[in-house]
């Protein structure tokens, strides 16, 4: 059960509790962490001196469990713009090595070898991918990768408000609305009243309690009906080896596009593949790419008996280069011939650059990702994996801006984006979905504000504790603090 600590929203702030330091020195500039959603976090981190530029980068894990750091490997070292990343469906790391360089490499962290991007990956060893990035990392530069095993089977509910209900839109009352842009393209499902049981698209978020859906629903909501927002899943109502149409769908044209759908029962049932372009009824897949099983057509046609879910595909690596660059790349991790990162995916509305985050932002907004800009502005931005474009999410509702030394991770579980302010002891949360900038608590340390590097993960355990982890920039100290008064 969740750790109950009897705190009051808005009137306690929990103190910071001290964890085992981290045993390799001070950690500099060139940090970053990742969880694995059961018991580990994985540190990336630049220590050894209190200059800027450190002598060693080790990669270490850290049990949550136990309170206890182990050291794995030592990786290439670079300093700037270090990042890693997860990936829940090979069981690997993804590390790359920072300012001025291209390289990165892949921690194996399975029993027996891994292929990853055409390359054998031995167990519990570093291995360089021969196939570089793109362009050179620096400040700011980012890792992000879907996980749809982390997707919950549903990510909102709502009750309809008395009044503002037509065929297309939805109003939520005050205290069930709290819906934000990322929401679009997902299905909202009536689970209350005569409607119940209808599934529709979200084509728009008009503010946080109203959405407009499509197709037009027989008739409008009734007061008090309620229903969920989820993953789009639903039965198909023809098919080829090669499409799958679902004739009652308003789909978003190419919403789903470099997602994967999975046919969950009825005719063909086991079946994942990509989808490479989407109408308002039919999905089209991907052409077979060598090496990777999930694309190319299905072995058997879906067909009236198919049920199926639409997720994002968890084989594309994403690659922010950070400091100033517009550019978005990604890199199918299961390819085996014809490896390469692709080019720019579309260009942000802006430089995105140190102190920067670009990162899968999960149930918040599962079709998208997010991107804290850095670069001395306030400014979050959003990528749709589907359409491949930026739109700009938000202004930061108080009067800091973010530079270089700031740190930030999406606080999944509650829709809020976490952000230490560089130079300062001072912490912020935003949340996304009301736009209201609210307390908490402040660090026993100042962030230098020369120094790079996300320092900070949401952690939420098995059993449903949520904990926010943060490693001192310029030091050892390492430390946590419950969430569940948020």
């Amino acid at each position: 059960m969740p750790v109950d600590y009897k705190f009051k929203k808005g009137a306690h702030v929990p103190t910071w509790e001290w964890l085992s330091f981290f045993p390799g020195g001070a950690a500099n500039s060139g940090c970053a962490s990742a969880y694995d959603g059961t018991r580990f976090m994985y540190w990336v981190i630049q220590y050894g001196t209190t200059a800027v530029t450190a002598s060693t980068t080790g990669l270490w894990r850290y049990d949550t469990w136990l309170n206890a750091w182990q050291f794995l490997a030592t990786a290439t070292s670079g300093n700037m713009g270090i990042d890693i990343e997860y990936d829940q469906q090979r069981k690997v790391l993804y590390l790359m090595h920072g300012v001025g360089l291209n390289s990165w490499q892949v921690f194996n962290l399975n029993t027996t070898a891994v292929t990853v991007c055409n390359q054998s990956c031995p167990p519990w060893a570093l291995t360089t991918i021969t196939t570089v990035l793109p362009a050179t990392s620096s400040y700011g530069a980012s890792f992000s990768m879907p996980d749809d095993t982390s997707l919950p089977a549903q990510i909102d509910s709502g009750t309809a408000d008395v009044t503002g209900q037509t065929t297309t839109v939805v109003k939520a009352t005050d205290a069930t609305g709290t819906f934000g842009p990322g929401m679009v393209g997902l299905q909202l499902r009536v689970t209350s009243g005569a409607r119940s049981g209808t599934k529709v698209i979200i084509t728009a978020v008009t503010d946080k309690n109203t959405l407009t859906v499509a197709p037009a629903m027989a008739g409008a909501l009734a007061a008090n009906d309620t229903f969920v927002i989820e993953p789009v899943e639903d039965i198909a109502t023809a098919g080829t080896t090669t499409t799958l149409t679902d004739s009652t769908a308003a789909w978003i044209v190419n919403q789903y596009a470099d997602h994967d759908v999975i046919i969950t029962g009825g005719t063909g049932a086991g079946q994942r593949r990509r989808i490479t372009s989407n109408t308002a009824t039919v999905l089209t897949l991907a052409a077979a790419v060598t090496g990777n099983t999930r694309t190319g057509a299905f072995t058997t046609a879906p067909d009236a008996t198919s049920t199926f879910k639409i997720v994002p595909s968890a084989d594309f690596l994403y690659y922010h280069p950070g400091n100033g660059s517009t550019a978005l790349y990604r890199i199918d991790v299961a390819q085996t011939t014809g490896t390469a990162w692709s080019a720019s995916l579309a260009t942000a509305p802006a430089a995105i650059g140190p102190g920067s985050n670009t990162f899968w932002p999960s149930s918040y907004s599962p079709g998208y990702l997010m991107a804290l800009r850095g670069a001395g502005t306030t400014t979050v931005y959003m990528f749709n994996i589907g359409t491949k474009a930026w739109t700009t999410v938000t202004t930061w509702a108080g009067s800091e801006s973010f530079n270089t030394g700031n740190s930030s991770c999406m606080l999944t579980g509650k829709r809020k984006l976490f952000v230490q302010k560089e130079g300062a002891t001072r912490l912020y949360v935003f949340d996304l979905l009301t736009g209201v900038l609210e307390p908490f608590g402040t660090m026993p340390y100042a962030a230098p504000s020369a120094y790079d590097g996300k320092r900070a993960r949401y952690v939420k355990t098995p059993d449903g504790i949520e904990w926010l982890y943060i490693m001192r920039a310029g030091g050892q100290e390492f430390y946590r603090v419950p969430l569940e008064w948020l």
